[in-house]
């Protein structure tokens, strides 16, 4: 995610992370870090960073 800045913070505080459920299940993309970033995820997708999955952890069976 070269050159992206968050609106935020002014910095690059984003995670790939992918929504479990609600009406955005099955979204992917990049969710801020910093509180302010955070608290626009949740109000848009009922997510932030913490509660989405994180597909590095995803081990491979």
């Amino acid at each position: 995610m070269a050159g992206a800045y968050c609106r935020y913070c002014d910095s690059r505080c984003f995670v790939f992370r992918i929504v479990p459920d609600g009406p955005h299940k099955g979204w992917a993309g990049h969710m801020a870090t910093c509180h302010r970033g955070m608290e626009h995820d949740r109000r848009t997708t009922g997510h932030d960073h913490t509660t989405a999955i994180n597909p590095m952890d995803e081990v491979p069976s």
